[in-house]
């Protein structure tokens, strides 16, 4: 891995202008503390021009070589990673974990796929998948809009190879694992279920927030599933106001008068918004935090870019606090630089799948060179420190 010196963030930065870089929003128990380094250039990095962090980035130990060493996964609807000794000497490596199915009807939940989180057990790595269905490639969608006729998913796949390959162990359908009780329909702008966080195990369960826009309303929040058997994708339950009891609908084979009510509950929605892009266990303040992008109209003014908040139990969470102002995709024109994808990694967890974090970690994100609709993405880290208030 090269290291890149870009910047070196400080607080008394003035705002942020069209051109300038992120910096820091400091105040709180979490906060930036040091230089930015590129970890993924896709310049001079990428396999392919499709080879990109287009969600966070997932880490684990490697189960399967005798120096345990770190495994980064870039998702992308063809997902790759990049593997080595330590954080510090990753290298990447143009072999494919998974190649989209691209499976002609939605009905299957098997169309555009990204592994977006990943959970090792020894030579076993689950993995959750962030299923497309780009609806704008089929004659269905007459406007042939990839925003008009999207409909996502969550799915389950497998590796039995310490993550070389990944594959189906049910077949589609049957590797659904969340959905809202709609059928896709074409030029009905976006919903589904989407982009699931890192998985973290708490108390015997493993837990996965991930983000909802429902249909046909079209309001989003974040929900909170968990299971305790990752290898069961008919297993996991969504939290609805009062426990884990909610049941995911299969909206083409399961009767969807009986489960209408089947969209799961927000999650703190006035504390956390939209958040849910990363979760750990920090050790220093004994407390979940969750990382996300997001706003706070209550402040003046009010910083975009990515937040955190803190959690004892998962679900009731303190009001989130601004981490570092960044240009966000919607708040860009044309070209504009663009960050997305925050998750925090601290290089030195005791848990094989960095679910926790210490006194120390680094935050990781995409930076968007030229706009959401152009390849060319960055891997960035920063470093953070995290203490409790004095």
């Amino acid at each position: 891995m090269r290291r890149v010196l870009l910047i070196l963030l400080a607080a008394s930065q003035p705002a942020l202008a069209d051109a300038d870089p992120p910096r820091p929003v400091m105040g709180g128990t979490v906060e930036v503390s040091g230089p930015a380094e590129i970890v993924f250039d896709w310049t001079t990095d990428a396999c392919e021009a499709h080879h990109i962090p287009d969600l966070p980035v997932r880490a684990y130990r490697d189960g399967v070589q005798a120096d345990g060493g770190v495994n980064l996964i870039l998702g992308h609807h063809i997902t790759r990673r990049m593997r080595g000794p330590d954080f510090d000497t990753l290298a990447v490596d143009c072999e494919i974990l998974l190649s989209s199915t691209r499976a002609r009807h939605a009905d299957q939940f098997a169309n555009m796929e990204w592994i977006a989180a990943t959970y090792a057990q020894g030579d076993i790595v689950h993995a959750l998948l962030h299923n497309e269905y780009q609806g704008n490639r089929y004659p269905e969608c007459q406007t042939a809009d990839y925003f008009s006729c999207w409909y996502n998913t969550i799915t389950y796949a497998r590796s039995d190879d310490g993550g070389a390959s990944f594959r189906y162990p049910f077949a589609p359908p049957a590797h659904l694992v969340a959905s809202i009780p709609e059928q896709y329909a074409p030029d009905e702008r976006i919903f589904g279920a989407f982009s699931p966080s890192n998985i973290i195990e708490h108390g015997g369960h493993f837990y996965a927030f991930f983000k909802v826009q429902t249909y046909p309303l079209e309001t989003q929040h974040t929900c909170l599933m968990r299971t305790a058997t990752l290898e069961d994708p008919d297993s996991w339950r969504f939290w609805d106001g009062a426990g884990f009891n909610g049941l995911f609908a299969d909206p083409y084979r399961d009767d969807l008068r009986a489960l209408r009510a089947t969209t799961c509950a927000p999650i703190a929605l006035p504390q956390i918004a939209q958040m849910y892009e990363g979760v750990t266990w920090n050790t220093v303040l004994d407390r979940f935090i969750l990382v996300g992008t997001s706003s706070d109209p209550s402040r003046t003014p009010n910083p975009y870019g990515f937040y955190y908040a803190l959690s004892e139990d998962l679900i009731t969470w303190e009001m989130r606090q601004p981490l570092l102002e960044v240009r966000l995709p919607w708040r860009a024109t044309g070209r504009d630089t663009v960050y997305l994808y925050p998750t925090l990694i601290d290089h030195d967890s005791d848990s094989a799948n960095f679910e926790t974090t210490g006194a120390s970690a680094y935050l990781y994100f995409t930076r968007l060179n030229f706009g959401s609709g152009d390849l060319d993405r960055d891997l960035v880290r920063l470093p953070v420190t995290i203490r409790n208030p004095e």
